[in-house]
Parts: structure tokens; C-alpha cells; sequence
């Protein structure tokens, strides 16, 4: 299967929740919305996907809320920050870098900490290598690919597969076949989802609890599609442009998530980031030991008081 159409399937979080403070600036192709939790310095803080609602990380948001101006925003081709037109040449990754820039302006902002989950980190990351003075500290969970490639996609899916059990394994196959052949149905789509989603947890008998966390709103694949095209169409990779960047990185990650290589590779390409484990946590630690996750969090962001 193709790097795109599978990166579709594998990549695509959310969660719900309401906000304290809902606003917007003008763009170009239309609005961007934002919420704003809490007051202090401000950290920009980025859900995953590509293509899922911003409140992915709300829970993140509000906890950041307590100390800090945290600022959640609705990603271009997600919730209400839909472009006009809304195609290839408004979706793509320099796009997403400029509208934080435009953000950043909007707000009065010479530079944030940026706080990214997956996908959202892969964006934190991008933008860090285009505007390296305007980011105070990068604060990445669970990062996604810092680059495509065949070879990391390959792993990316073996990961997967080695967290689950024989009879998951054939259940992913043959819905796989049949989605792909175009005889699914949306109940196929839905346990098919949910089995892949258990490589992605530890504790696979809460799979449902966190499911109800993972799709409370559904994503828009449109911008999946159009985004991870774009990737590709550019040859996306930070090994080299990441060290632009020369502030402070820390990583905080699930121990056993199927991901965690990505994590790996990162601390070989610029090895003075700072890694943070949560033991019996998948990719999704914020989640699955959410009380960990707060306390690890608070001891990184204390060096931004």
C-alpha cells in the first residue's frame, strides 16, 4: 500500500472537550480559530492527526491553564478553519508553518514555548527550523516521523503488528483487503480502526475508554489526505534543517509505544534533546497515565517559569 493511504489510516487522534476563550484572525483563504486557556507566557500547544480536531489535546490545554497562557489551535483544514479553496494548493505543510507565524504575530507574541503531540510535534518541529528565534522550547509527546521514508514506515507497521495478538492480526488483514477492494462497509471502517488503535495502547482492555477519547469528533480526511500528499511532494525531512533550532528540546513519550523509534532516531540525529519515558503508556500518555504524564510535564515546563 501506498505511503500516503496508509499514513491516513495509521495517523488519526482526537478528544473533546470546551474552551475557555474562542477566537480568530484573517488569512488569506479564509479564518484561522484558536482558543486560549489560562494567562502567563504562552505555549502553542499542537494536536495530532494530521486532519483532527485541535481539542485532541484540550485535556492538556486546561491542565497548562493553571500556570501558563495556553493556546490551542484549530489547524488549518480542521473544525472551523476550513480554507477557500480548500484543496493542494491551501493544505500543505509551508502553510501550516505560516499560519502559527501568523499567530504568533497576531497576538503580539515575539516567541512561545511549542507543546506538540505526534503529528503535532512533527509541526512544532517544522516550524522550529523555519523561525528558530521565535521558538523558546520545543516540548514534543510521542513525535511522529521526522522524516518519510519506505524504511520508517515499514517499522512504523511492524511496530504495530508486534502489539497485537494472532486473532487481531488476521482481523487486520482481512478488513484491510476488503476496505481496500472497496467492499467495506462503515462498520468494517470502524473495527478496523479500533484494531489497529490497539498497537497503540498498553493496556489493550481499555481500548474502548480511549477510543471514546481518540474519535469523539471525526477527523477531517480531506485535510489527512491533502497534507500527507503534500509531505511526500516535498520530501518532507528535518535531519538537517531541525538544527536551525538551537534552543532547548525535551521529549516526553510513552515507553511502550509502538512509535517510540521515532523518538530514538531524533535523540541520534541532535542527541542533546532530553528524553522523558512514562512507563506502561503507549502513544498516548496523556491518556493512559495521565497522572505521570501531568508531573513529568510540570517538571519540564519549570524551566520557564
Amino acid at each position: 500500500m501506498k505511503i500516503p493511504a496508509l499514513l491516513t489510516m495509521l495517523l488519526a487522534f482526537i478528544v473533546t472537550g470546551h474552551a475557555q476563550q474562542l477566537d480568530s484572525l484573517k488569512y488569506p483563504n479564509g479564518y484561522l480559530y484558536f482558543h486560549t486557556y489560562g494567562a502567563g507566557a504562552p505555549v502553542i500547544v499542537l494536536s495530532g492527526g494530521p486532519g483532527n480536531s485541535c481539542l485532541q489535546q484540550e485535556e492538556v490545554a486546561i491542565e497548562l491553564s493553571k500556570k501558563y497562557r495556553a493556546i490551542l489551535p484549530e489547524q488549518r483544514g480542521t473544525g472551523l478553519s476550513i480554507p477557500v479553496p480548500f484543496d493542494s494548493t491551501t493544505i500543505t505543510l509551508q502553510s501550516a508553518v505560516e499560519d502559527l507565524d501568523r499567530l504568533l504575530q497576531h497576538l503580539h507574541l515575539k516567541q512561545a514555548v511549542f507543546y506538540g503531540h505526534s503529528w503535532g510535534a512533527m509541526l512544532a518541529m517544522s516550524f522550529a527550523a523555519k523561525y528558530p528565534d521565535k521558538v523558546r522550547a520545543l516540548v514534543l509527546v510521542n513525535p511522529g516521523y521526522y522524516k518519510f521514508s519506505p524504511d520508517l514506515l515499514t517499522t512504523h507497521v511492524n511496530n504495530l503488528r508486534s502489539h497485537l495478538g494472532t486473532a487481531d492480526l488476521v482481523l487486520w488483514d482481512s478488513l484491510g483487503k476488503k476496505i481496500e477492494a472497496g467492499k467495506g462497509t462503515a462498520a468494517d471502517s470502524v473495527l478496523y480502526n479500533r484494531t489497529i488503535r490497539l498497537g497503540y495502547i498498553y493496556n489493550k482492555s481499555l481500548i474502548d475508554s480511549f477510543m471514546a477519547k481518540i474519535y469523539a469528533a471525526k477527523p477531517n480526511g480531506t485535510m489527512q489526505q491533502l497534507m500527507i500528499s503534500d509531505l511526500n511532494r516535498v520530501h518532507y525531512d528535518l535531519s538537517k534543517n531541525l538544527f536551525h533550532y538551537k534552543g532547548p528540546v525535551h521529549i516526553i513519550a510513552g515507553a511502550q509505544d509502538a512509535l517510540a523509534f521515532y523518538t530514538y532516531e531524533l535523540k541520534v540525529i541532535r542527541p542533546a534533546i532530553q528524553l522523558y519515558w512514562i512507563q506502561q503508556s503507549g502513544h498516548f500518555p496523556m491518556f493512559e497515565q495521565r497522572t505521570a504524564f501531568n508531573k513529568q510535564l510540570w517538571a519540564v515546563m519549570a524551566a520557564w517559569p
